[in-house]
């Protein structure tokens, strides 16, 4: 890395709707990483709050930039929005739903300094309500299945995951080389929220740059592992728009990474929507679910149908659209 006296400007981008108290101790993390790591930037891109949020955190604190859209844009539109604003070496995207540790920019950057072909790092992510508990510690991503996997989800830290290693994707959390980012054209909009991070990570790689799993960088995610295994939360759906995009993100991911796409929408895609429609259906409460799943669901076959007809073609935008 380069000398203690130059410190590469971070930039952090933070984008969240209607999570105010999440947000709030979110900055206060970073904002005492300072005293480890000093020249960062703070910018939060608040969706349409109606919480209260962008008052709170200009009122606590007033260094962060603030940028407020009135129309929700999803994870990805928000984290344009912040690239486009931010001005450093390096962009920190990052949940609002996390806290970091003291150190972690620190090992980020110690590491992407590096080498110029590192495009992207991510650290190892804990369980907020269960400190020793790991949910992320490097992720690999079947373009065969469509299966992603994070490393040692729900296991406890003894040390097993302590080495740097190349990964597809980071979610949650990643430090990325701001000129990487930009000859990407930051993430891809039609995603809005599922798949944005693993279809932002690939496309790295595909550039030629190396995506690498931190281990000495920590950070906690408010997961619960109880809660998240005997609830849909496992799937990922914590909102009623998150499983039309899960099901319609799925094939356009896979449309465009796929090691053989006709194969996975012929064999794998009416498996995986089979199952989700029984995962939702098992859990009382959550048909509401149903209707946004095989939304998705028919989108992602009309999607597949289109692309027989001209491989040129892409996904309309649905009046499932977050916000609408």
């Amino acid at each position: 890395m380069t000398s203690d006296k130059y410190l590469p400007l971070v930039s952090v981008v933070i984008v969240t709707r209607n999570r105010r108290v999440d947000v709030l101790e979110c900055i206060g993390s970073l904002i005492a990483s300072k005293t480890s790591y000093s020249n960062i930037e703070i910018t939060l891109v608040d969706n349409g709050s109606n919480d209260g949020t962008i008052e709170a955190v200009s009122r606590k604190f007033s260094d962060v930039k603030t940028i407020y859209s009135k129309v929700n844009l999803g994870l990805t539109g928000g984290r344009n929005l912040g690239q486009k604003a931010a001005k450093g070496k390096y962009i920190l995207f990052i949940d609002s739903d996390t806290a970091i540790d003291r150190n972690m920019i620190m090992e980020l950057v110690k590491v992407i300094e590096n080498d110029e072909k590192i495009g992207l790092v991510a650290p190892k992510i804990y369980s907020y309500l269960e400190p020793k508990i790991i949910w992320y510690a490097g992720a690999t991503f079947n373009l065969i299945t469509s299966q992603a996997h994070n490393v040692g989800a729900w296991t406890v830290d003894e040390g097993q995951y302590n080495k740097i290693i190349e990964v597809s994707h980071a979610p949650t959390a990643f430090l990325v080389r701001k000129t990487a980012a930009d000859e990407l054209g930051g993430h891809d909009d039609v995603f809005v929220m599922s798949y944005g991070d693993a279809d932002f990570g690939i496309r790295l790689r595909k550039k030629g740059y190396r995506v690498l799993y931190v281990p000495k960088a920590e950070m906690y995610h408010k997961m619960n592992l109880k809660k998240n295994v005997k609830s849909l939360r496992s799937l990922g759906f914590n909102t009623s728009l998150r499983p039309y995009y899960f099901a319609r993100n799925k094939v356009i991911f896979m449309h465009r990474h796929a090691v053989n796409f006709p194969l996975f929408m012929l064999a794998f895609y009416p498996l995986f929507t089979l199952y989700y429609s029984i995962r939702i259906i098992q859990y009382h409460g959550c048909f509401e679910y149903l209707r946004p799943h095989f939304a998705g669901s028919l989108e992602g076959l009309l999607y597949f149908i289109r692309t027989l007809t001209n491989p040129r073609s892409s996904s309309s935008n649905s009046r499932f659209r977050q916000g609408e």
